[in-house]
């Protein structure tokens, strides 16, 4: 009975059979095409199979590529924004620089400075400004600055000073409506007295006679009959000529040459009696 089921020689057959196979095929590999074919053939069959089974861990590589390389992409944006941020700050800084020295250059290059002794003011920043017609500067008693003393910039008269503390003073710009100045056509002798109209608005000359010979264009200079401003300072030019036919009078228009908006430098004329 033992005889009948040991398995133990036809395992052995069977490993000789497979050596004798695994010879015969070596054999044939390496002198014929055969298995070769067979193979592209197995490959050619079974390749969709591996596709398939390779295409999620394909489409997870994938995914996990592109989040990374966007981290990547994202922190070399948010750097390269940062760099820009800061290089545009710097721009900024040079051309405000650039300004002030400019404005700088142009009010100490003014003739006046070299008639009447004066001091160089900064206008101190009110965000929100109760009086849009009035400025602080950075300049008071301290520096001999009283009421009355005159402000001017290179680009024209900007107005008076009404009230002085130790180190600052309140400046009345010209376009306030309690400001008058008189002045006169630039290389004429006509004459007469402008006035603030806001802010907002030109300055304005009333009850002008229709005698007088004015014109759209005509540049206003101080006239100095006061004794306080400077003869022949630039003030504005005319820009409308209104009549008024109730009081047979002439309403003229000026557009100073001061942009209160730009105003940051100012010369402060001082009276040493």
């Amino acid at each position: 009975m033992k005889f009948i089921f040991n398995k133990k020689p036809i395992f052995k057959s069977r490993i000789i059979i497979t050596i004798i196979l695994s010879i015969v095929i070596i054999i044939t590999d390496i002198y014929s095409n055969y298995f070769i074919k067979f193979r592209y053939y197995i490959n050619n069959k079974i390749s969709p199979i591996y596709f398939i089974l390779n295409k999620p861990f394909s489409i997870y590589r994938n995914t996990l590529d592109y989040f990374i390389k966007n981290d990547i992409l994202q922190k070399k944006n948010k750097d390269l924004n940062n760099k820009i941020l800061q290089q545009q700050i710097k721009l900024y800084n040079l051309q405000k620089i650039k300004y002030d020295n400019d404005n700088l250059r142009n009010i100490l290059q003014l003739p006046i400075l070299k008639e009447k002794k004066n001091i160089l003011a900064e206008i101190i920043p009110v965000y929100f400004p109760i009086n849009k017609d009035i400025i602080f500067i950075n300049k008071g008693l301290k520096n001999n600055i009283k009421p009355g003393t005159i402000v001017l910039n290179n680009q024209g008269i900007v107005g008076q000073v009404i009230s002085s503390k130790n180190r600052s003073s309140q400046v009345l710009l010209i376009c306030n409506k309690n400001f008058f100045l008189p002045v006169q056509i630039k290389n004429s002798d006509i004459k007469f007295i402008i006035s603030g109209n806001g802010c907002t608005k030109n300055l304005k000359s009333e009850f002008i006679s229709t005698d007088i010979n004015l014109h759209k264009g005509d540049m206003l200079v101080t006239s100095g009959l006061d004794e306080q401003y400077p003869i022949g300072y630039p003030v504005g030019t005319i820009t409308n000529i209104f009549f008024d036919k109730k009081k047979n009078f002439n309403t003229v228009y000026v557009k100073p040459f001061l942009q209160i908006e730009k105003i940051k430098y100012l010369v402060l004329l001082i009276n040493l009696e």
